[in-house]
């Protein structure tokens, strides 16, 4: 199994591709380097060229130098091409587990420089993306055994599923501190479970919140099972933009790692800014996981 990273040699994907090497190693599998060239900027093989000093070819190496420790097996692969859509297309081919990018900067004509491609990359591909923002987290995590701090964003439906089982499977690499926060409208919520009461429109009423709480510890143990991680369950009333709202929590719970699910379906292009997840890969100033459900049909956010 592999672990694909894409780099693009600054410090924020150096960042990345250290993370990368620290869930590979953790969990057994292989790193696959990628740096991506648009497809004019050099001739054919030039970027596959050794024993030239600053070709992408030699500084992808010399990255993968640094990150070689303890036996770790690393694959370097230099491409041509928008660097989303050749991550993308690569994961695929690997049949890789995970992609881990960086999470802040443009793509410009002669350079890749990660950040859109962060957007664009967690918006087609199949496979979980993780979006770093800072390694140390991770080092603290992966190296020094601490507890990774995560929030999941619950919705219903598969998509929120999905990322749950995903996220509770980190503990399998190294500790986490779990928090679901599921965020709702209060009046939907509301009326949906039939309880009525002073403010019903704008404000969760107490009973709900139970409801609530008790839905969500009952997906808790259908998707994570007998976990030996401490569970910590959030019901939060959002009025606006859900992704705001998780965004807060997650700043306010001091997480490492925000993971929210997308589903991808034709057209899934288009509704990608207005979804949750969308929203919270642009907005959070911690690092992000995007895992998605493929699904096919009428697309929504």
């Amino acid at each position: 199994m592999t672990v694909l990273c894409g780099t693009d040699f600054s410090h924020l994907a150096t960042e990345a591709a250290r993370v990368a090497g620290l869930i590979a190693r953790a969990s057994g599998q292989d790193l696959h380097l990628v740096h991506v060239l648009p497809a004019e900027s050099l001739p054919p093989d030039t970027g596959s060229r050794t024993g030239q000093s600053g070709l992408p070819v030699d500084r992808l190496a010399w990255e993968a130098e640094t990150l070689r420790v303890a036996g770790l097996p690393i694959v370097t692969d230099v491409m041509r091409g928008r660097p989303d859509e050749a991550l993308v297309k690569r994961a695929g081919e690997l049949g890789a587990t995970l992609i881990v990018i960086g999470a802040v900067g443009h793509r410009t004509i002669d350079r890749w420089v990660l950040g859109s491609c962060a957007d664009a990359t967690a918006r087609e591909a199949s496979v979980p993306v993780l979006v770093v923002r800072a390694a140390e987290p991770f080092v603290e995590w992966l190296v020094k055994e601490q507890p990774l701090k995560v929030v999941v964003g619950v919705e219903a439906g598969p998509s929120s599923d999905r990322g749950l089982a995903w996220a509770g499977a980190l503990r399998r690499i190294g500790p986490i501190d779990l928090v679901l926060a599921r965020l709702v409208v209060p009046g939907e919520e509301n009326r949906r479970l039939g309880i009525a009461g002073p403010g019903m429109g704008i404000a969760l009423l107490p009973e709900t919140e139970a409801r609530l709480l008790e839905e969500l510890r009952a997906r808790q143990r259908l998707l994570l099972g007998d976990s030996d991680v401490a569970v910590g369950l959030k019901v939060i009333p959002a009025l606006g933009r859900l992704d705001r709202h998780l965004v807060t929590a997650a700043e306010e719970l001091g997480a490492d790692l925000i993971v929210v699910g997308s589903r991808h379906r034709e057209g899934f292009r288009r509704w990608w800014h207005g979804s949750v997840s969308g929203g919270v890969l642009g907005a959070a100033p911690m690092s992000v996981a995007v895992v998605p459900v493929v699904e096919s049909g009428p697309t929504d956010s």
